[in-house]
């Protein structure tokens, strides 16, 4: 069985309008939901499909500058800095 978990990032859904803004997106900008799905269900038709997948070029580009650039520590306090700025 094939098992691939999809990274959606920040997705225009009905939470957004919940909230009433979309500062809890942390400045991205939101993916739709079509686009979403369409990178989850393209996955498996890779040779070797990765374990997860993540929507969205700037996403993908973030993912990887916090892979390399710096600690989980420090990517956990950077983000928890953008949410509570927009909270």
């Amino acid at each position: 069985m094939l098992r691939t978990a999809a990274r959606p990032g920040a997705t225009r859904t009905e939470f957004f309008d919940v909230v009433g803004t979309t500062q809890a997106a942390g400045g991205s900008r939101l993916a739709s939901p079509a686009d979403v799905v369409r990178t989850a269900l393209a996955a498996p038709d890779h040779r070797n499909p990765p374990p997860s997948v993540i929507a969205g070029r700037l996403n993908r580009t973030m993912a990887f500058l916090a892979r390399r650039l710096a600690s989980r520590r420090q990517v956990i306090r950077v983000i928890g800095r953008l949410t509570a700025e927009g909270a």
